[in-house]
């Protein structure tokens, strides 16, 4: 199963419905969090907003995590030993107030478990290869920091 999140702050369309229509042709099941988006998906499960509990539950039963490129999903997927594809927003589709997803593109696809699309192509050619993602365990305290040490660095360059 995938589940797909798009955060709280701003509806995502484009991947909502590229992941739904990509699902659907797949025969692949999955729940998205769709947040006030437009798109309401035909093939995927579906909510708005989520609590915690309720996500966190759709994210463990979950063989692959699909989100916008938010660092919040990305450290929770990779906490919980999952794969995640991260897909921009972009700002000149109305979908963010900048490009700053765009720009982190780069840099997210350096993290062990993170992988990168910012085209609806890019997002497909990954879920066909999904078999063959794996995220490295960050259980360690120290394994955490490195990571947020990463980021962290990476936001400054």
């Amino acid at each position: 199963m995938i589940f797909v999140a798009v955060g709280t702050q701003f509806p995502f369309d484009r991947l909502i419905r590229a992941v739904d229509e990509w699902a659907a042709q797949h025969n692949v099941t999955g729940m998205a969090q769709i947040a006030g988006g437009e798109y309401l998906p035909q093939h995927l499960q579906w909510e708005r907003f989520m609590t915690t509990a309720v996500f966190n539950q759709h994210l463990q039963a979950a063989d692959l995590i699909i989100s916008h490129a938010g660092m919040g999903n990305i450290i929770t997927a990779l906490e919980n030993h999952k794969p995640i594809i991260v897909m921009n927003r972009q700002h000149a589709l109305g979908e963010h107030r900048n490009d700053h997803q765009l720009d982190g593109l780069e840099w997210m696809g350096k993290l062990p478990g993170v992988y990168t699309a910012s085209t609806q192509d890019e997002l497909y050619a990954l879920l066909e290869r999904r078999q063959e993602l794996y995220a490295t365990p960050l259980a360690t305290d120290a394994r955490r920091q490195t990571l947020v040490d990463f980021i962290d660095q990476a936001i400054r360059a």
